[in-house]
């Protein structure tokens, strides 16, 4: 327990409650850390959020300022706080906790504490001094939670979003790398886990990055569908506790600070009650995970073995891979991208079904929206930065490996159709099995083909139907 000589009374209509005495948060957000189970993140936690917010609540005191509500020494001084959260200060203070219940009351009301509280000590009073500098009176001002966390999240999300696109790019570069490093690797293609055609290493990885590119354009559209704020519709879409004007105001004081164009939605009221376009970027971000997945699922497959499985592609060592069998390592970076799929795929369903439970004017459930998509972009790009880094960088091929799977298959069979027909290749094929031989040594043994035409037919069955 605090030492009462160290602490601050504040109250509310429950009655008191007892603040640190240094602490920039109040009564509001004390009750929130007593009422709400932890989910073991706080916003502060998000260093995102609290910036969106004080870029929101900068955006409105310019506005306000301009209205005549805010006077000018209070204006200086929070917007001077605003700034100070934007550059990371004071985020200890964000003590909310992510999933709180209150449809994000508790955030808006942890965010006007802190930056009353903080304004009223750049102007030189104490924290609490709420005559002075009021949270609601003065931080809230033409505000409701309702337009502000929706907005929030959003700003938070684009922050979160870019880095995300970034990492993408640098998956991207580096797969690209190693289709130009593996060009001339032949190999076999499989499907449905069995043999199939001749390719190369090369044009497996091509695929790879083509799907991390097409990706990253479907995720960049979010960023534009994520500038319609519903800033100034308070706290049902009227308007109502803002002055006329205010709406447009605080868009373009927004836009000046931010330096990107935020915009009116095309209905104030659909945009306070819905949370399709935070359901659609989830979707998004669940289809990226899988996707990527399915890249980790074949990286792990290709390295199998290594004397026992397809063992063609060599993943970087990074930790012994057992605690039993000396010198096992295992394909960790793609068991751990496949892991993140996962959960990121349940952070979707969660925000599905918080959509669907928004009721009449308002989604009280955007705290467990802000959280699952929070943790859905930060870990897909911490997880997409390490595999890139940890595992695509530092792959290798081995290249006998792959000679051999390729001249081991019938699959070759395919590569000369062309020149003996359907029926005739596939009895061959069905001899070379009758008679236990490697179809390769079969066909160039009985003089069918020469070594270096099957060669020339495999290298040439590669670059069908390139540009």
């Amino acid at each position: 327990m605090i030492p009462s000589d160290n602490c601050r009374i504040e109250s509310d209509f429950l009655g008191e409650i007892k603040i640190p005495a240094g602490a920039l948060y109040g009564v509001n957000a004390a009750r929130a850390v007593e009422n709400f189970a932890s989910s073991g993140k706080r916003m502060g936690d998000e260093p995102a959020l609290p910036r969106a917010f004080a870029l929101i609540k900068m955006a409105a005191a310019a506005a306000n300022h301009e209205f005549g509500l805010l006077p000018e020494d209070i204006f200086s001084a929070l917007t001077a706080a605003c700034r100070e959260v934007v550059e990371g200060k004071h985020h200890e203070h964000f003590i909310v906790d992510l999933l709180e219940g209150s449809g994000g009351t508790s955030y808006n009301m942890n965010v006007n504490e802190v930056l009353a509280n903080r304004t009223l000590v750049l102007l030189g009073d104490t924290p609490g001094n709420y005559l002075r500098v009021h949270p609601n009176d003065h931080v809230n001002l033409s505000q409701s939670t309702n337009d502000v966390v929706p907005s929030a999240i959003k700003l938070a999300c684009r922050e979160l979003l870019r880095d995300l696109l970034e990492a993408m790019r640098g998956l991207e570069k580096s797969l690209r790398e190693k289709q130009e490093e593996f060009g001339n690797v032949l190999r076999l293609g499989r499907t449905c886990l069995q043999d199939a055609q001749p390719m190369t290493l090369g044009q497996a990885f091509g695929g790879y990055a083509s799907l991390v590119g097409r990706l990253h354009a479907k995720l960049a559209q979010y960023l534009d569908e994520l500038q319609d704020l519903p800033l100034g519709g308070t706290a049902i879409g009227t308007g109502l506790g803002s002055p006329e004007g205010y709406r447009q105001s605080v868009l373009h004081q927004l836009s000046k600070i931010t330096g990107t164009e935020w915009r009116e939605p095309a209905d104030a009221f659909d945009a306070m009650q819905n949370m399709d376009a935070f359901a659609r970027l989830s979707g998004e971000l669940k289809t990226t995970a899988v996707s990527l997945a399915k890249i980790g699922s074949d990286l792990i497959i290709l390295s199998s073995g290594p004397a026992g499985g397809i063992g063609e592609l060599r993943l970087p060592p990074l930790q012994a891979g057992s605690s039993i069998m000396p010198g096992k390592v295992n394909p960790v970076q793609p068991m751990a991208l496949c892991q993140a799929s996962m959960l990121i795929a349940g952070y979707d369903v969660s925000v599905a079904m918080a959509a669907q439970q928004g009721q009449l004017e308002v989604n009280h459930f955007e705290p467990v929206i802000a959280h699952c998509l929070f943790s859905s972009l930060r870990l897909l790009t911490e997880e997409i930065r390490l595999f890139s880094r940890k595992c695509v960088d530092g792959i290798t091929a081995d290249e006998n490996r792959c000679r051999n799977n390729l001249k081991d298959s019938s699959a070759i069979a395919t590569a000369i159709v062309p020149k003996l027909g359907y029926e005739k290749t596939a009895g061959l094929v069905r001899k070379s099995i009758r008679e236990g031989k490697r179809f390769s040594d079969m066909i160039v043994g009985e003089g069918i083909v020469s070594g270096e035409t099957l060669d020339l037919l495999i290298a040439q069955s590669t670059r069908q139907g390139r540009s």
